[in-house]
C-alpha cells in the first residue's frame, strides 16, 4: 500500500521548439493518470493547432513542462492545477483506533489511501479531529504543472504562453470536487417513563442525553432512534408484563433534539392498543418526526424516510420481528395488512414490503433498515435473525441497526455492508444490576455518497431516566463482540 510523505515528488516531459517550420515536442516520463491525462490532452492534432509536434531522437526541447506533485498545503504542485485527490488513514472498525495525526500520517505511521479507494472491511480515521471534506482537512494530493522556456525568443514565448492557456483552459477530471460527508447518528430503546419525560420536557435533550450526546444529534443530518411506547394519553392498558407509554408533547421535544425518524415497530407500539398507537403517528407526524415501519395499513408502514441532500440520498426503513411474549401477549397481533394499522413484521411479509421500496440497481442510494428483534438479553445475535439479515442485505438493504436485545452486541460485515446486530439501550430507567441493560452504545457514520467513510461508536452510561457518553474504556465489551463475530465467520 502506497504511503505518501512531506517529499515534493517531480517528473518531467518535454515540448521543444527549433526554427523554421513546425516547432518539434517530446513527451518525457509522468506519473499515472496525470500523465496519461496530458498525452490525451496533448495529442498530435492538438499539438499541430499549436505549432508543435514530437521531437525524434536527440534533438533539445525549446520548452519544458514540469510536472508536480505534493500535498497540497505545501504549495509545491506547481503553476497549473491538473489533479486534487483527497486521501485518508485507514481504520479498522473492529479496532479501538478513533484517530490519525497528521504527523504520523507524514512520517508513514498510517497507511494512507486515495479516498475513492477506500472499501470495506476498512472505514477512514479521522485527521487530528477534521474528516476529508472538513476546512482544514490536510491530506489532499495534488499535481500540477509548470512551463519552462529555453531560449528568449519571441515565438517560443508565444507559443508557450498558447500552450500554458490551452492547459489553463481545458477540462480537468483528475480534479476531485470537495467530498461533502452525512452524518447518521443512530442510538437503542428510548423509553420515556419512570422520570425521562419529566427531564426532556423541562431541561431538554442536554439535560436526558447529557451534553456530548445531545450535540452529537443536533449535528446529525439523520438521526435515529428505537421509540420504545405509544404518545397518547389514551387506551387501555395491554395484558403484558411491562407496558409504556408517554406524553404527547415528547413528540416536539424530540424533534428539538434532532431526531428524525423513531423505529415504532416494536413490542411495545401497541401498549395501549390501536387508539394509542394511531395518536403516536398523528404526534409523529405533526412534529416532523418519521413513524419507522408502522402505520395506518401495510403500505403506511412500507413507507420509508425519504432523505436527500448534498448528492446523498438513503431510504430509511422500520421491520419488526419478535413473538408471543411469556406473558402471552402475541406480536403478531399488531401486524399491519392491507386495511388494518400495524407495523412491519418479518414473518408476515415485511422482508417483502421493504424490498418494493429499496433503491432499484440502477438507482443511487442508500437503503437503511432499522430492525427490532432477536432474543432479549443475548450478547450475540441467534441463527433466525442471521438468516434473517443476510436476507435483507441479498434484498439489497446497504445498513442494518438493530435493537430489542437491551444489551450491547457487537458490529459485522455481512457481505460488504455494515451490520450493528444491537444498540442496547438509549434511554431506560430501571436498568441498574440488568446484567448490561445500563449500557448502551450510539453510531456516528459518516457517508459519502453510498459509501462508508466514518464509523465513530460512543459508549453510553445509563443512570437512572439519564443517560450520558460514557469513557472509551467503556467501548472494550464492544470491541470484544465484535472480534468474537468476526471470528466466527471466518471457521
Amino acid at each position: 500500500m502506497k504511503r505518501f510523505s512531506l517529499a515534493v515528488l517531480s517528473v518531467v516531459f518535454l515540448l521543444c521548439s527549433c526554427t523554421g517550420g513546425m516547432d518539434r515536442a517530446a513527451f518525457g516520463e509522468g506519473e499515472g493518470p496525470e500523465r496519461a491525462f496530458l498525452e490525451a490532452a496533448l495529442n498530435r492534432a492538438v499539438l499541430e493547432t499549436l505549432g508543435l509536434r514530437l521531437t525524434g531522437a536527440g534533438e533539445d526541447p525549446g520548452i519544458t513542462i514540469e510536472f508536480h506533485s505534493s500535498w497540497e498545503f505545501e504549495k509545491a504542485w506547481g503553476d497549473i492545477l491538473i489533479s486534487r485527490t483527497w486521501s485518508v488513514p485507514q481504520g479498522d472498525p473492529l479496532t479501538p483506533v478513533r484517530e490519525a495525526t497528521l504527523a504520523g500520517c507524514l512520517e508513514g505511521q498510517e497507511i494512507l489511501i486515495p479516498l475513492r479507494q477506500l472499501a470495506p472491511p476498512y472505514t477512514a480515521l479521522p485527521v487530528d479531529g477534521l474528516c476529508a471534506g472538513d476546512e482544514g482537512y490536510a491530506l489532499i494530493r495534488a499535481a500540477g504543472v509548470s512551463l519552462k522556456i529555453r531560449g528568449k525568443g519571441k515565438r517560443i514565448r508565444e507559443k508557450a504562453e498558447k500552450l500554458e492557456a490551452y492547459i489553463r483552459e481545458m477540462e480537468k477530471p483528475l480534479i476531485e470536487e470537495k467530498p461533502s460527508v452525512t452524518w447518521i447518528v443512530a442510538a437503542g430503546d428510548l423509553m420515556l417513563e419512570r422520570g425521562a419525560q419529566d427531564i426532556l420536557l423541562a431541561r431538554g435533550p442536554e439535560g436526558l442525553f447529557g451534553a456530548e450526546a445531545a450535540k452529537l444529534f443536533r449535528e446529525a443530518d439523520i438521526a435515529l432512534v428505537n421509540l420504545e411506547g405509544p404518545l397518547s394519553l389514551r387506551g387501555e392498558k395491554a395484558e403484558k408484563t411491562y407496558t409504556f407509554r408517554f406524553d404527547p408533547s415528547c413528540a416536539g421535544a424530540l424533534k428539538a433534539a434532532g431526531i428524525s425518524g423513531a423505529l415504532f415497530a416494536n413490542n411495545h407500539a401497541f401498549d395501549y392498543g390501536t387508539e394509542a398507537f394511531l395518536d403516536t403517528l398523528s404526534c409523529l407526524e405533526e412534529a416532523g418526526i418519521a413513524a419507522l415501519g408502522a402505520g395506518e395499513n401495510e403500505a403506511a408502514a412500507s413507507r420509508p424516510l425519504v432523505f436527500q441532500n448534498k448528492g446523498f440520498s438513503a431510504r430509511i426503513f422500520g421491520i419488526a420481528s419478535f413473538f408471543r411474549e411469556a406473558s402471552g401477549w402475541d406480536g403478531f397481533q399488531g401486524t399491519a395488512e392491507p386495511e388494518k394499522p400495524g407495523m412491519l413484521h418479518a414473518a408476515k411479509g415485511g422482508v417483502r414490503a421493504l424490498k418494493a421500496g429499496f433503491f432499484r440497481d440502477w438507482e443511487e442510494g442508500l437503503d437503511i433498515v432499522l430492525f427490532h428483534g432477536g432474543e432479549e438479553w443475548s450478547t450475540r445475535p441467534g441463527k433466525a435473525v442471521r438468516e434473517l439479515y443476510a436476507d435483507l442485505i441479498g434484498k439489497g438493504a446497504d445498513l442494518l441497526i438493530g435493537s430489542h436485545p437491551h444489551i450491547v452486541q457487537g458490529f459485522e460485515w455481512i457481505k460488504g455492508k455494515p451490520v450493528f446486530w444491537s444498540l442496547g439501550n438509549f434511554v431506560f430507567s430501571g436498568m441498574e444490576n440488568s446484567g448490561g441493560g445500563d449500557r448502551g452504545l450510539l453510531i456516528r457514520l459518516g457517508y459519502w455518497g453510498s459509501r462508508l467513510l466514518y464509523l465513530e461508536p460512543y459508549a453510553l452510561a445509563l443512570s437512572g431516566p439519564a443517560t450520558q457518553v460514557a469513557g472509551e474504556e467503556h467501548l472494550i465489551e464492544f470491541y470484544e463482540r465484535s472480534l468474537e463475530l468476526d471470528a466466527a465467520r471466518d471457521l
